[in-house]
Parts: C-alpha cells; structure tokens; sequence
C-alpha cells in the first residue's frame, strides 16, 4: 500500500482542506489576510477566508504577485472567479 505523506503547509487553517490539491494557494493584501489569520503564516482555502471576512474576495483583495496570475499556475474555479471578479 502506498501512503502520501500530507505537507501540513498547504493545510487550510480552518476546514483542514488541502489547498495544493485543490489549487488554492494564493495572496492578497496584509490588511485582509492579518485581521482574519492574525499573523503572516498558515493557509486559508477560499472559503473559510471569506467566512472570515464575512463577504466575497474581489480582485482588489489579492496582491500583484506571480502566484496570482492564472496564466502560470493552475487555480480552482473558485479562486478564479475571485481574482476575475
């Protein structure tokens, strides 16, 4: 039996989703992420961070960073659609 070892880096804080697998690794602006981690580490999925933020992610939430940009990584629908807007 062959068993895959999960990176606990990639772990959503909240729900324990994988976010590498279901390709969610993203960044936006310090003034959201902190208010609702409360430090600069750890991972979100989409989902618990808007539950955070209690509303929907715009594309003016997210950083201009290389990780953001859809032509270069992989994305779920979700994340997409948050950074289209």
């Amino acid at each position: 039996m062959i068993v895959k070892k999960m990176n606990n880096k990639w772990i959503c804080l909240g729900c324990k989703v994988d976010t590498k697998f279901i390709s969610e690794h993203y960044f936006v602006n310090n003034d959201i992420w902190l208010p609702a981690v409360g430090s600069n580490k750890g991972m979100l999925c989409i989902g618990c961070l808007e539950m955070r933020i209690e509303r929907k992610l715009t594309p003016k939430d997210f950083t201009k960073v290389h990780i953001n940009n859809p032509k270069l990584y992989n994305m779920s629908a979700r994340l997409l659609n948050r950074l289209k807007g």
